[in-house]
């Protein structure tokens, strides 16, 4: 992509700490079963960062490790899914390509401290981590059950999903579609998006009936 990602992220960032200064009851990352918080950054060049918080529970109706084979391939299913190109659709004008597909958190990583990455680029086959894979209770941190340094809390799980756009007419950038994330995962009920390019912000709650955030 034309501009680094740190730098991307650092205009994510900004953009919710405005909106979280102004809105003091409006914090991103609270943990509630069928609501999540997009944030989008993109640059004048046409690179745009998507992040995702979620409940797990959003993504494969539980937040316990997966300890079946059943419940590793709701997680490989879903990593599978967040990686499909129409998870998050920017306005057609815009030009925009998916270039990569980033899921952390949740239980597997509770357990495993790993996340799974998918490079559109370099492979649009495979997973470069593999949600399904064993769980070694003892290699994350020092303590066996309740560490604070990742996204669970007293059971619950928190999955990031990160999505990188390339986009060739970033001028003609009006909108934000979640359509395909509501059809996809029937649990989510509203997202929180918040959107910030550097001249124009704007915030909306999205939901299945209004999946959309068009910008001015």
């Amino acid at each position: 992509m034309r501009l680094g990602i740190a730098c991307l992220t650092a205009c994510l960032l900004s953009s919710t700490a405005l909106a979280q200064s102004a809105d003091p009851m409006r914090q991103l990352g609270a943990h509630v079963h069928g609501a999540a918080q997009l944030a989008v950054a993109a640059d004048a060049d046409g690179a745009v960062l998507a992040e995702l918080t979620t409940p797990a529970f959003n993504l494969y109706v539980f937040e316990h490790a997966p300890e079946t084979p059943e419940d590793q391939a709701v997680v490989a299913q879903a990593a599978r899914t967040l990686a499909s190109p129409s998870m998050i659709a920017l306005s057609s004008a815009a030009q925009c390509t998916l270039t990569g597909t980033q899921v952390g958190g949740g239980p597997a990583e509770a357990s495993n401290d790993h996340h799974h990455e998918h490079d559109h680029e370099a492979d649009n086959e495979h997973m470069h981590e593999d949600a399904s894979a064993p769980h070694d209770h003892h290699d994350h941190d020092d303590h066996d059950d309740h560490s604070h340094d990742d996204h669970t809390n007293h059971g619950h799980a928190d999955v990031v999903v990160s999505w990188t756009f390339d986009c060739a007419r970033p001028e003609r950038l009006t909108e934000v579609d979640l359509s395909g994330l509501f059809e996809a995962f029937n649990p989510f009920e509203t997202v929180e998006v918040q959107y910030f390019d550097g001249a124009r912000a704007a915030a909306q709650d999205l939901t299945p009936a209004r999946p959309v955030l068009r910008l001015d």
